[in-house]
Formats: C-alpha cells, sequence, structure tokens
C-alpha cells in the first residue's frame, strides 16, 4: 500500500510540474545589440499586434484577447519603470508579434484537464529603435494544460498565461 501512495503521489507530482510551462528562445543568444531594460533605459510604448497565422486563429478563438495581453505586458513593465511615454520618437519601441496561440473550451479544460492539450501562447518581443531599426527580437512561449474546476476556468486559464507571458517578456528585457 505504501508504494501505491508513493508512486501516485510521484505520477502527481510530475503531473504538476509539468501543468504550466514557460520559457524565452533567442536565435543568438548573447549578441552584443540585445537591448537591456532599467529604469535609465527605457522604451516609449508597449504594442501587440498578430501575425496572419494568429489573426485566422482569433476569428474561431474569442477567448484569446490581444488587449488584454498588452496590458499585462504594459502593467509588468510600468512596475519596473521601463516604460516612458513622453520620450515617444525619441527611444525605442516595444512590440509584441503574437505568432500562434490556442485556448482550450471551458468543458475540455474542466472535463479533461492536460488530457485536452495544453492553452498557450508563443510570440516574438521585438525591439525596435526610434528610426524603425530592430535592435532585438526574442521568443516567448507559454502554456497551462492544468484543468478541473479550480484551474479550467476561462479567466484563470486565460488570466496566468497573460501574466506568465508578460514575466518571463520582462524578466528576458531586464536580464544583463
Amino acid at each position: 500500500m505504501k508504494s501505491l501512495n508513493m508512486i501516485a503521489g510521484t505520477a502527481l507530482l510530475c503531473l504538476l510540474v509539468t501543468g504550466c510551462a514557460s520559457g524565452v528562445t533567442r536565435e543568438a543568444p548573447d549578441t552584443p545589440e540585445k537591448a537591456h531594460l532599467s529604469a535609465g533605459k527605457q522604451v516609449a510604448e508597449v504594442s501587440v499586434i498578430l501575425t496572419e497565422v494568429a489573426k485566422e486563429k482569433v476569428v474561431d478563438n474569442l477567448k484569446f484577447d490581444p488587449g488584454e495581453l498588452k496590458n499585462h505586458v504594459q502593467r509588468a513593465m510600468d512596475a519596473r519603470s521601463l516604460i516612458n511615454p513622453a520620450a515617444r520618437g525619441r527611444i525605442p519601441v516595444l512590440t509584441v508579434e503574437v505568432k500562434d496561440f490556442r485556448v482550450r473550451s471551458n468543458f475540455s479544460a474542466v472535463m479533461f484537464g492536460f488530457m485536452a492539450g495544453a492553452d498557450s501562447i508563443t510570440g516574438d518581443i521585438v525591439i525596435k529603435d526610434a528610426g524603425g531599426a530592430e535592435i532585438d527580437r526574442f521568443e516567448v512561449t507559454v502554456s497551462y494544460a492544468l484543468g478541473g474546476l479550480a484551474g479550467g476556468q476561462d479567466s484563470a486559464r486565460m488570466g496566468w498565461l497573460y501574466e506568465k507571458f508578460a514575466e518571463e517578456a520582462v524578466k528576458e528585457l531586464t536580464r544583463e
């Protein structure tokens, strides 16, 4: 009986660890032109755009809200004094290019949890200088596979995805 409990506990722990994931990918990880932001090195604004693939998906899935993603990224950057709208036209701007996303139906998330697949957002963080030249780009990917009554509600899943996406973006932008 004790070994059965240990197996069940290990399986549950593995499930919890793999239920949510996030990460950042850079094509050239240590490029000298990589933008490091700080309170003294800011961007003028944050915007969110959708690639053609994402535009096609949003028509069929209205649960994904680009405006809400922008709000989360902007709040995370505001909290660290990384945005200075007064300097628009003189300092870089940040654009989130949403490349792909998946949002499960509420029913699937609650009833089937991780077996219904994961909700996810994948997008590039692009920083362009005041002249429009790209000075930094990296990809942020976040996923959420948990479900059930507590973790399956649309607002809980989407809120976690937006928040984690913003957290990963800001962490990479401020990493020295």
